[in-house]
């Protein structure tokens, strides 16, 4: 920022020191135009008086083109002919700045007449060529620094402001580059240690996720026999099993109300199993318009980097630019997530994404080779912290495809998955 400072100072002092100088140089070239007009006037005054000719070839040659001219008009005060043309002669001259009149004396210093000089106007075309030069020379610099700006400002704080709001949204993206970009330096390397940072926060948040459930469902399942068997001797006592079939008034009363509290641990106890723990069950869309192609834009802006260095073939193939209504966020969010799986569980030798439209809904394919599940698997693979017999070795906690499901669901939609042989289909849809 110091050095984009810098330069702006650097180029306005530029710009008042050239203006003085073309203010100088203009005054200079008007005072030296002046001063040898004034002696060419005044030597040809004197070759008119002596010679009583107007030709100038002999004068001028000490003077530059601009300072001589060849329009001379002449009045002689004993010329009764000049004489009838006196006012003439003399009113031609009141609106030009450009013509002269000069008395003429003889040798004896008595006055014989007038001489009147007529020049082009070289001052003011040479200020103009000045003035364009001077334009043109602050001009350069000034779309030096527009391009600069341009280039090193600008366009990438462009590219880096959905940054920010994808790390905010809680979206997996690639850090971003590294580049010889002084200005931004420190910001995207501040960036990519937040980027790394959360990323690791959420893998610990996924982790301590898992922990909690195992816990819950290790205390759950442990509580769940003790509190039947509860139930089963509530049951006996409540209709006298142990008295030959005769019950106790009292104790009937007791074993009901033991029952009732054991339906309610078991009530609490299958709440706890079936609550997933997870963050993004409760998705609230963010609904707005935009087009199919910014959904393909935005995939390849977040991937497209990556699967380059991975050596990894990437294609996109999109039928149509169809408007969708829907929560652009979320969408993405859901194809990071798949994309992610692609990267993770694919051989490498390709990926494709395919966006079309089909009626009334929209649909995203991520289609990849590599180690696919077991055709047993494929309904379990969208249960909280399932992890397929593919995973093994490779990170991950379970949940992503839980969320991504869970999202596609607040949107209308869903995800599918097919497998084969040899690829891994899996499908997004959504209305639009």
């Amino acid at each position: 920022m110091k050095r984009k400072t810098g330069f702006i100072f650097l180029l306005i002092v530029y710009f008042v020191l050239w203006t003085a100088a073309v203010w100088f140089t203009g005054i200079k070239l008007i005072q030296n135009s002046g001063q040898k007009r004034a002696v060419f006037m005044n030597r040809m005054t004197n070759w008119i008086a002596v010679n009583e000719n107007t030709d100038i070839s002999e004068v001028a040659l000490d003077f530059n083109k601009s300072d001589v001219t060849s329009d001379i008009s002449v009045y002689y005060l004993d010329n009764e002919k000049s004489f009838s043309n006196n006012k003439d002669f003399f009113n031609q001259s009141g609106n030009d700045q450009n013509t002269y009149i000069w008395e003429m004396s003889d040798e004896e210093g008595n006055l014989i007449g007038f001489a009147k000089y007529r020049f082009d106007n070289t001052q003011v075309i040479s200020l103009l060529i000045l003035a364009e030069i001077s334009s043109l020379a602050f001009l350069i610099p000034f779309v030096l620094l527009v391009i600069y700006i341009q280039r090193n400002i600008l366009k990438p704080f462009s590219e880096f402001s959905e940054y920010p709001n994808k790390l905010a949204k809680g979206i997996t993206t690639d850090s971003i580059p590294e580049s010889k970009n002084r200005l931004f330096g420190k910001y995207v390397w501040g960036m990519n240690m937040l980027n790394s940072k959360l990323e690791s926060d959420r893998k610990q948040i996924d982790r301590l996720m898992y922990d909690r459930k195992q816990f819950v469902s290790t205390i759950a399942h442990g509580i769940k026999t003790p509190v039947a068997n509860i139930k089963l001797y509530s049951e006996a006592i409540e209709t006298g099993l142990y008295r030959d079939g005769v019950p106790d008034e009292k104790d009937s009363e007791i074993a009901n109300k033991i029952g009732k509290n054991a339906d309610d641990i078991a009530k609490l106890v299958g709440n706890f199993l079936n609550d997933p723990g997870s963050l993004q069950s409760n998705y609230e869309p963010d609904i707005s318009n935009f087009y199919l192609e910014d959904v393909k834009k935005r995939i390849v802006d977040d991937f497209d980097n990556r699967l380059r260095m991975k050596d990894i073939p990437f294609d996109v193939e999109i039928s149509g630019n169809p408007m969708v209504s829907s929560d652009f966020e979320a969408i993405i969010r859901c194809l990071n997530q798949l994309m992610e799986n692609a990267i993770k569980y694919g051989d490498g030798t390709g990926i494709v994404l395919k966006l079309y439209r089909q009626d009334d809904m929209f649909f995203f394919d991520i289609i990849n080779r590599g180690v696919t599940i077991n055709s047993e698997e494929v309904p379990l693979v969208f249960n909280c912290y399932f992890r397929g017999s593919n995973a093994a070795g490779k990170e991950g906690s379970g949940i992503g495809l839980y969320e991504a499901k869970a999202v596609a669901k607040s949107l209308g939609g869903d995800i599918l998955m097919k497998t084969d042989a040899e690829t891994t289909e899996v499908i997004l849809y959504i209305p639009g």
